[in-house]
C-alpha cells in the first residue's frame, strides 16, 4: 500500500474525513440492474484485424471483430453455417488461431443471439484481471453490441453512514479511470443505487458527490479498478432526483418564436407535461398528433404542455410549429443535446417526458397514448391547492455556476523605468446586460519596493466598457519581475447575486512601456478604396467588374475581421452569462417576507432542532429578504436558531459551505448545518426551508 494511501486511511480513522482509500471487488451479475452494464456497438469486418487462422468448419458467412481490453486484443469470428446455424469463436488464448473447441455457447432470443464469456483485461499500468463480456448480434446485421463494464463495488463510511460505491468501465476498454467510465453512489442512503444515465446517483469521473453533508471527488483510480481514492472537496449540492414523488427541477425560458418569458413555477396549480422532443426525432413526431388531441381535450380543465426542443434548425422548428399549429409554449436554444434544460433534466434520449401534478411534483415518466390520458384525468381530478399554501416538496431553483461578465484586455508585458512612476492601460468590457458593480483593479504578487494603489473603477453598465490607467511606481526594485492583475466586482441576476474575482498575469521589464496594440490600421483601407475609385473611372467592361470584385472582397474581409475580433467573442460571453439567468431565477424580492398559516403550523410542529446560517454580502440586493425570512422562521419555532455570516468577511466558512466556488460568491444562501444543504436565492425560500428541515433525522 502506498504511503499516501496509508495517510489517508489514518486520517479517516481519526474522524478527520481527509480522504479514504476504498477497495473494490467484482460485483455479482445483475446485482444493480442494467445500468451497471455498459454497452457499445462494434462493426464487423470481412477480414480479421490480425493475421488469425480459422481451423473450424466451412462457413457460408464469416464476419470478424476484435475486443481490446487494455493491451490485450482478442479476435473473434461470427460464422453462419449451413442450416442457418450461427456460432462465435473467440481467440481467448491470443495464439492467433481459432479451433473448433474455442466456440462459445450462445443463447438465441427474439431476432438476436447472445454469447457470454470471460477474458483477461491487461491495463498497461495495472494488474491483469478477469473481464466478463457479452456479444449480442441482431441477426442479419453487420455489427454486434458489446455488453460488459466489469462493475466493481465496495462500501465506505462517512460520519457513521455506510454508502455503497460502484465503479463501471463505461467505455469497455478494460482500463478503469479512462474518459468514458463512470461511478454510482447510494448518496441518499435508501439502499437503492439510482445509476441510470439520468439517475441522481450516477457521476462521471470528474464529478463530485455528497453523502451526509460532505462532498468527495475521485482523486485516483487504479487501472484494474481494485482501488479508488476519495478526497474531500467543497460542498456540492446533491443532484435533484427525477423520480416520481420528487419535485420537478425549476426552470424558465423565453417561448419560441414569440419570446414571452415563462417559468415552470408559473404553472403551479395545473397538471403539466414536460416534453423533451425534436423535429428530427421520428418517435417524437409520431406522438405529436396524440398530444394535440390530448391538449385540446383537457386544456380547459387545467392541463398544460411545455415543449423543450432539442432542435438545431430554427427553420425546421418553425415549420412544424406552424403546420399542425402547436398551441403550447416551446423552448428552443438550437444546441441539440447541449440544451441547458436537457442537461438540467439529464436527458439522454428523446422523447422523454415528465407528468407533474398541480404542485409541481413528478408523478409519472414517459407515458404514451391511452395510459398518458388516463393519468392526466386522474391528476386533474385532484383539487387545486389553496392560494398561498406552500408545499414542503418544492425544490430549490437550480443555480448555474457564476460566470465572469467582464473581459480584460491588458498588455502581457509592461516596461518600467527605474526609480520612476509609470502606468499601463487596462480595458474592461462588459459583455452582458447586467451591471458590474464596485469594480476594483488591484496589482498583487509584486516584489518589495514596488507600489501600485488599487483603482476604484465603480460600475460598468451592461454592454459598456471602461479603460483605466494602472499606476506603478518603483522604489528600489529592478525589473524584470511579474505580478498579477486582480479584478473584483459583483453583479445580480434576479434574486441572486454573484461576486467574481478574476486574475491575469503581467510581466514587467526594464525600459519603456510596450506600445498598445492598435488593431488593424484604417488608413490602408482608405488608400485601397481611393485606388479602386480611380481604376473604376479609367477602366471599362471586364476590368471594372474585376475592380468591383476586389472592393467587395476587401469589404467582406474587413467585416469578418471585425466579427472575429469583437462581435463573436461578445456573443459567446453573453450566451455564457445568460445560461446563469435561464435556470429559474426570479425577480428580486422587494416585499417583506410573510409565512402562511400552513407554514407557521409546520414550523411550530417541527420536532427536531436546526441551526441556519444566512450568508450575505453588503452589496447583495435580495439578501435583506432572506435574512428577514429566516428571522421570522426562528421566531415561530424555538427549536430553530440562526446566525448571519458575511460571505466576504468569513470567506473560509463560505467556501466550506459551497457558497464561494472557485473564488466566486453566490448569495443569498441559507445553510442548514445539520444536513449541509444550501438553499440559494429567495424564490420559494419558505417552502424550501420547510423541505430542508424535513430532511433532518
Amino acid at each position: 500500500m502506498r504511503t499516501a494511501a496509508v495517510i489517508l486511511l489514518v486520517c479517516a480513522a481519526l474522524g478527520g474525513a481527509v480522504g479514504q482509500e476504498l477497495h473494490l471487488v467484482p460485483a455479482p451479475d445483475d446485482l444493480y440492474g442494467d445500468w451497471a452494464q455498459a454497452l457499445a456497438p462494434l462493426r464487423l469486418r470481412a477480414t480479421p484485424a490480425q493475421e488469425v487462422r480459422f481451423d473450424g468448419p466451412p462457413l457460408t458467412l464469416a464476419q470478424w471483430g476484435e475486443i481490446a481490453l487494455g493491451t490485450a486484443r482478442y479476435a473473434f469470428l461470427l460464422g453462419v453455417r449451413g442450416g442457418e446455424e450461427v456460432d462465435l469463436w473467440v481467440d481467448a488464448d491470443r495464439d492467433l488461431r481459432l479451433l473448433p473447441e474455442e466456440a462459445v455457447p450462445g443463447t438465441r432470443g427474439a431476432g438476436q443471439i447472445t454469447w457470454t464469456f470471460e477474458l483477461l483485461a491487461s491495463p498497461a499500468d495495472g494488474e491483469t484481471y478477469p473481464y466478463r463480456i457479452t456479444v449480442l448480434w441482431p441477426e442479419g446485421r453487420g455489427y454486434v453490441y458489446l455488453l460488459g463494464g466489469a462493475p466493481r463495488h465496495g462500501e465506505f463510511v462517512v460520519d457513521d453512514t455506510r454508502a455503497t460505491f460502484i465503479l463501471v468501465d463505461g467505455d469497455l476498454d478494460g482500463v478503469f479511470g479512462t474518459k468514458g467510465d463512470f461511478y454510482a453512489v447510494d448518496a441518499d442512503g435508501d439502499g437503492v443505487v439510482h445509476g441510470d444515465p439520468d439517475g441522481h446517483e450516477r457521476f462521471t469521473l470528474d464529478e463530485a458527490f455528497t453523502v451526509g453533508g460532505r462532498s468527495f471527488r475521485l482523486a485516483w483510480v487504479a487501472p484494474d479498478g481494485a482501488v479508488v481514492e476519495l478526497a474531500p472537496t467543497a460542498y456540492v449540492p446533491p443532484k435533484p432526483p427525477l423520480l416520481p414523488g420528487h419535485p420537478a427541477p425549476q426552470f424558465s425560458f423565453s417561448t419560441f418564436p414569440a419570446g414571452d418569458p415563462i417559468a415552470l413555477s408559473d404553472l403551479r396549480g395545473k397538471v403539466v407535461l414536460v416534453d423533451f422532443w425534436a423535429t428530427w426525432c421520428g418517435p417524437c413526431m409520431a406522438e405529436l398528433p396524440g398530444l394535440l388531441n390530448l391538449y385540446a381535450a383537457y386544456r380547459d380543465e387545467g392541463l398544460e404542455i411545455v415543449g423543450l426542443s432539442l432542435d438545431t434548425s430554427e427553420r425546421d422548428l418553425r415549420a412544424v410549429l406552424a403546420s399542425p399549429g402547436i398551441p403550447w409554449p416551446v423552448a428552443f436554444e438550437g444546441r441539440s443535446w447541449d440544451n441547458s434544460l436537457a442537461q438540467l433534466y439529464r436527458v439522454y434520449q428523446i422523447p422523454t417526458s415528465y407528468l407533474l401534478d398541480r404542485e409541481g411534483v413528478i408523478r409519472y415518466r414517459d407515458l404514451h397514448g391511452s395510459e398518458l390520458e388516463q393519468r392526466v384525468k386522474e391528476l386533474l381530478a385532484v383539487p387545486r391547492p389553496e392560494a398561498g399554501a406552500e408545499s414542503a416538496l418544492l425544490a430549490a431553483p437550480p443555480i448555474g455556476p457564476a460566470q465572469s461578465i467582464l473581459d480584460l484586455a491588458a498588455p502581457t508585458e509592461v516596461g518600467l523605468a527605474p526609480d520612476a512612476a509609470s502606468s499601463f492601460p487596462v480595458k474592461l468590457t462588459n459583455a452582458s446586460p447586467y451591471d458590474a458593480e464596485e469594480v476594483t483593479i488591484t496589482l498583487t504578487d509584486l516584489p518589495a519596493g514596488v507600489t501600485a494603489p488599487p483603482i476604484e473603477v465603480g460600475t460598468i453598465a451592461g454592454f459598456g466598457e471602461r479603460e483605466v490607467e494602472v499606476p506603478v511606481e518603483l522604489a528600489g526594485a529592478v525589473p524584470p519581475f511579474s505580478g498579477t492583475i486582480e479584478i473584483v466586482y459583483h453583479y445580480c441576476i434576479g434574486d441572486s447575486c454573484f461576486q467574481i474575482r478574476d486574475v491575469a498575469g503581467v510581466a514587467f521589464a526594464r525600459g519603456e512601456t510596450a506600445p498598445r496594440p492598435s488593431g488593424v490600421p484604417a488608413w490602408w483601407l482608405l488608400v485601397a478604396l481611393g485606388i479602386g475609385l480611380v481604376l473604376a473611372v479609367v477602366l471599362r467592361g471586364r476590368g471594372l467588374f474585376v475592380v468591383a470584385l476586389v472592393l467587395a472582397g476587401v469589404a467582406g474581409a474587413s467585416l469578418a475581421v471585425g466579427m472575429l475580433r469583437g462581435q463573436a467573442t461578445q456573443a459567446w460571453r453573453i450566451a455564457s452569462v445568460l445560461c446563469t439567468a435561464c435556470v429559474g431565477i426570479e425577480e428580486a424580492r422587494a416585499e417583506a417576507p410573510t409565512l402562511s398559516a400552513a407554514a407557521r403550523d409546520a414550523l411550530a410542529a417541527f420536532p427536531g432542532s436546526a441551526h441556519l446560517v444566512v450568508f450575505y454580502t453588503p452589496w447583495c440586493k435580495s439578501c435583506p429578504y432572506a435574512k428577514a425570512l429566516v428571522t421570522e422562521v426562528a421566531q415561530v419555532s424555538p427549536r430553530i436558531t440562526y446566525e448571519l455570516a458575511d460571505a466576504e468577511q468569513d470567506r473560509t466558512r463560505a467556501e466550506e459551505a459551497g457558497v464561494v466556488q472557485s473564488g466566486k460568491a453566490i448569495v443569498p444562501a441559507v445553510l442548514v448545518v445539520e444536513t449541509g444543504r444550501v438553499l440559494f436565492g429567495t424564490s420559494d425560500l419558505a417552502a424550501r426551508i420547510l423541505a430542508a428541515l424535513g430532511e433532518i433525522r
